[in-house]
């Protein structure tokens, strides 16, 4: 859970407010319960803050939530049952997928929305990159080294506060 709260944190979090321009889906796809989806908008967020813990209360919550349809747990939370297709085809932005070996993200014509694709420490399975490779528009890398989901999310958001300021 650590691992997740703090790649949602780098997703979501600036000095003294909310990136309210973004949006940050977690889809958990491990025990005990598997697939759950937690989204976050930073434009309705209303409870989240650096705090870790504080954090973790408003996941656990969203995850006592057992329905695919998708319903509104705190403000700015929303948990569902949906998994990684139906999570991209709701998506209406271009999607660039994150991944050691991708192109220099440096390097790429990136729109100003667009979505990333990412995993944690366990890579994407083949079904996963099957599905993944069906709506993206690249695979890119964000460095020469591996990194965690939080330090990569944080490098994106750079890249895109240089291109795209204000």
């Amino acid at each position: 859970m650590d691992l997740l709260l703090t790649a949602a944190n780098a997703a979501l979090l600036v000095a003294h407010d909310l990136r309210r321009d973004s949006e940050c889906i977690l889809i958990l796809l491990g025990p005990p319960d598997p697939t759950r989806t937690i989204r976050l908008l930073g434009n309705q967020l209303q409870f989240y803050g650096p705090d870790i813990r504080g954090n973790a209360g408003l996941i656990r919550k969203a995850l006592r939530h057992g329905s695919r349809l998708e319903r509104e747990t705190s403000p700015g939370v929303f948990a569902s049952r949906r998994g990684l297709s139906e999570v991209l085809e709701a998506s209406t932005e271009p999607i660039v997928q994150l991944r050691e070996g991708g192109k220099d993200i440096r390097s790429v014509e990136l729109p100003h929305d667009v979505s990333f694709v990412l995993s944690d420490s366990v890579d994407l399975s083949e079904d996963e990159e099957a599905i993944v490779a069906g709506r993206r528009v690249a695979v890119c890398s964000v460095g020469p080294r591996s990194l965690h989901a939080s330090d990569a999310i944080a490098i994106v958001h750079n890249e895109l506060d240089r291109r795209y300021p204000g």
